[in-house]
């Protein structure tokens, strides 16, 4: 039986102002067909969209800047 795969990501820190900049330029990027111009994969700039709306909150570190 196969339990998950190990793969490996990216975890940024952002400050809640930070993260309604981050929402808002993949929002508007996405309004505005930006990955469509840029030649980008759209499913993968899809599931960038799908987890940027799934952000959950949590504790930053000391090492967070503009907090």
């Amino acid at each position: 039986m196969i339990w998950g795969t190990n793969k490996k990501g990216l975890n940024i820190e952002l400050s809640e102002g930070q993260y309604q900049y981050l929402y808002d330029l993949v929002m508007t990027a996405y309004e505005l067909d930006i990955p469509e111009q840029k030649d980008w994969d759209m499913q993968t700039y899809d599931n960038l969209v799908d987890n940027v709306c799934n952000a959950k909150e949590t504790y930053l570190s000391e090492n967070v800047k503009g907090i």
